[in-house]
């Protein structure tokens, strides 16, 4: 966890010119709007390319699972329902628009399943998302086809909400999904927040070995807003560095 007051007082070190005290007097409310939007970016960062690209998951890179394992949410703790969405695909969906916390990325999924007697069977769901324009190919192979026996289905994202297949032959009963959380939202009390309450002071949840690469995120953001072009410089370096 990274401390509030940390976070602020640091920013006013690395945008300030030493010799001018410029762009020093950026409102608290400024910085922690830029701080929550740069929070969101380091996320997001960590994660690009994990799954689209190389097929292999969050968890086959350990940097980034660690870094991030305390926004990923849990299976158990998020069994969504089930509805028939398209009765000539078998396709079924769940909305994910109302998950708490509020849902960023998938990570993996599985359903429970029923056929005949056999009754809430684990069908795991691939854990790359799949394309559009492959579902028909995948439907129709026999080595893809979502399957009951061998407890293998696939899904995409749609619309806020997740489709879920099968081959006809079984009915999904619920979808446990784990998913990387939006972080929560950095706040240091001494302003009033737009819908008229009061500020109150919350640290950054992200692990602390990644104050410095929130920093240069936020720094860079910041200096861009003030036109402070020696700080967007620095921050750039500093920002390569960390790559």
């Amino acid at each position: 966890m990274i401390n509030v007051d940390s976070l602020l007082y640091k920013i006013d070190q690395k945008l300030n010119k030493l010799s001018s005290n410029e762009h020093q007097q950026i409102p608290l409310e400024d910085k922690i709007l830029i701080l929550n939007e740069s929070q969101d970016i380091l996320v997001k960062q960590k994660l690009d390319g994990t799954s689209t690209n190389s097929g292999l998951g969050l968890d086959a890179f350990k940097k980034r699972y660690e870094d991030l394992q305390n926004l990923i949410e849990n299976y158990k703790d998020h069994p969504l329902d089930l509805t028939v969405n398209d009765v000539s695909l078998n396709q079924w969906k769940s909305s994910i628009a109302s998950l708490t916390p509020q849902y960023m990325f998938y990570v993996d999924s599985y359903i429970l399943g029923t056929k005949g007697r056999c009754k809430n069977r684990i069908i795991w769901v691939n854990k790359d998302l799949i394309k559009h324009g492959d579902l028909q190919f995948l439907l129709t192979n026999d080595h893809y086809k979502p399957s009951f026996e061998y407890q293998e289905t696939f899904n995409e994202l749609s619309s806020n909400e997740i489709l879920v297949y099968t081959d006809g032959s079984f009915t999904p009963n619920k979808l446990f999904l784990s998913y990387v959380r939006y972080p929560r939202r950095i706040d240091k009390e001494g302003y009033i927040k737009f819908d008229g309450s009061a500020s109150t002071s919350v640290n950054c949840e992200l692990n602390d070995y990644l104050e410095n690469e929130l920093l240069d995120i936020t720094v860079q953001n910041l200096a861009e807003y003030t036109e402070n072009t020696s700080a967007i410089q620095s921050s750039q370096l500093r920002i390569q560095s960390n790559e």
